[in-house]
């Protein structure tokens, strides 16, 4: 249960940890000190936890901790710490804004491409998990994938290069 649990959601872990460190061994790292810190503790979560909330809290909360210590680490005098700040703050809500944006474009995919986008986006399924799950052909996942980049490109134009730049990351990761 709890490897399906780790391969179903660690693609988007990584993803989520890549907001905030930019660097994909980094993120890697954060996200399997957090599995295994959730492995450990196992005994200790109650039946009705929602364990994906949780387990996408403490990512982001232990890649903010990694952030803030290289600040520290590496804070020089020339650096003006409300500009970093504000620099900060407008990048969390970009990536924030993306989210929405790609959120609102998901509602105007067609039902069944919207399903097969929200497991490959969302829920971090292979494109063979996904044909398995549904009992269509991986040739009719990839079709439909494109359909949704299509109509998401469009709806996103300002924000292409950030989702692309999220997939082509978790498309290198799942070879």
């Amino acid at each position: 249960m709890f490897g399906r649990f780790f391969k179903r959601h660690y693609h988007a872990a990584c993803l989520a940890a890549l907001k905030y460190v930019k660097d994909i061994s980094i993120a890697e790292d954060l996200v399997q000190e957090v599995f295994l810190n959730l492995w450990e503790g196992r005994e200790n979560y109650a039946v009705n936890t929602n364990l994906k909330a949780y387990l996408f809290t403490s990512v982001r909360n232990r890649a903010l901790n990694f952030v803030q210590r290289e600040k520290t680490d590496t804070l020089s005098l020339d650096v003006d710490p409300a500009v970093e700040m504000k620099q900060e703050n407008e990048s969390v809500n970009r990536d924030e804004e993306l989210a929405v944006k790609i959120a609102s474009g998901m509602k105007l995919l067609p039902p069944r491409c919207q399903q097969i986008f929200r497991l490959a986006y969302l829920d971090g399924y292979t494109y063979q998990e996904i044909a398995d799950e549904l009992s269509v052909s991986k040739n009719t996942v990839k079709t439909q994938m494109g359909i949704a980049y299509r109509i998401l490109r469009e709806q996103l134009k300002e924000y292409v290069v950030g989702l692309f730049n999220m997939l082509f990351l978790k498309k290198i990761k799942k070879k």
